[in-house]
């Protein structure tokens, strides 16, 4: 009881997603003497849902979220079978993996806005009651401290990560994206589908003010709503979303070129674009973008974003707008770096 209190103890000092996850994780790897652990997040876009493995603790050790190679990482739903009756039924699953041996325990990790993910036990033999009772009892622990975290991090109305959320994210995707520049051996070049470019962008509701005189804020507040489904239907299961504040967000988007992003920026802006919002009509966004350099600070990106949205605005809205093709064009000045690293609000 004592080694299970400890294990409790450690848990519940986190704040942090990530070290919550590998609490859990590893706590339930030596109480019921598992094989391996993984967490996994489930997640969609508009062509389907996906798995994609967030924790693993083993014998081989323990990765999170960045450290698991793409490939590995992220898989449709539907090539795991068990894993479908978990989240579409939230039905603890049994698997006996003949093949190495191994019974596989799928556990659906769900809160008030649905099923995210998947716990998986392996274990050299079906989980006893008490081992299953332990599992259990870990994980609504665990969902518990997600639905806290869920409220703190998520935005009230569009279920959205929040700005809060937003400078935490972008700050660790600095870290990484600085960290992986530093170990890089000199002179070798990672191939463009795997160099882990980040892109920003700003997105603004056209004349939305005057949607909410017209209309009330009633309707202004379901305009938001529907624009934030678009978003989700619109973007990958790996691009981040979050409300920015009034009528504007942020996306910010992994990819290999700056082609994909603008084809799924502008996938998001036909989609608002040509959607019949009830009662209102017709609204549109514009949308500003720019590169993330592992140099830069939070300020610098969005300000660029910022800049690139504002010639969007100026120039007739309902449309995309790239920094740096604005500057390579001579129709906006790049940025200058202050020579302080003070910055003054």
């Amino acid at each position: 009881m004592i080694h299970v209190l400890k294990h409790v103890e450690s848990i519940t000092q986190h704040r942090d997603r990530t070290l919550l996850e590998l609490g859990v994780a590893s706590a339930l790897f030596e109480l019921v003497k598992a094989r391996e652990v993984n967490i996994y997040r489930v997640s969609s876009d508009h062509q389907a849902q996906y798995l994609e493995r967030i924790t693993h603790v083993g014998a081989d050790g323990v990765r999170y979220s960045s450290e698991f190679d793409d490939v590995d990482a992220v898989v449709p739903l539907a090539s795991r079978p068990e894993m479908v009756a978990c989240v579409e039924h939230s039905q603890i699953v049994r698997r006996h993996n003949e093949n190495v041996g191994t019974y596989v325990h799928c556990f659906p990790i769900s809160v008030d806005r649905g099923v995210l993910g998947v716990l998986e036990v392996s274990c050299d033999k079906p989980l006893a009651d008490d081992d299953l009772g332990t599992a259990e009892g870990f994980l609504g622990l665990y969902r518990n401290y997600l639905s806290l975290l869920d409220y703190s991090e998520r935005d009230t109305l569009t279920g959205m990560l929040n700005r809060k959320t937003f400078d935490e994210n972008l700050s660790k995707i600095l870290a990484g994206m600085a960290s992986q520049t530093e170990n890089e051996a000199p002179g070798r070049r990672r191939r463009q589908q795997d160099d882990g470019s980040y892109w920003l962008a700003v997105v603004d509701v056209d004349h939305f003010k005057r949607v909410n005189d017209q209309f009330g804020h009633l309707y202004g507040d379901e305009v938001l709503l529907l624009l934030a489904r678009i978003m989700r239907e619109s973007f990958r299961h790996q691009d981040k979303l979050f409300r920015f504040g009034g009528e504007e967000f942020v996306v910010v988007i992994r990819a290999g070129s700056e082609n994909e992003v603008e084809t799924a920026l502008e996938r998001f802006r036909t989609a608002t674009a040509s959607y019949a919002f009830p009662q209102v009509g017709t609204v549109t966004a514009s949308i500003g973008y720019t590169r993330i350099h592992p140099q830069d600070t939070i300020p610098d990106i969005v300000g660029r974003a910022d800049e690139a949205l504002y010639f969007a605005k100026e120039n007739g809205r309902n449309q995309l707008a790239s920094h740096e093709v604005l500057c390579a064009a001579g129709k906006i000045t790049p940025r200058e770096k202050p020579e302080s690293d003070i910055e003054l609000f």
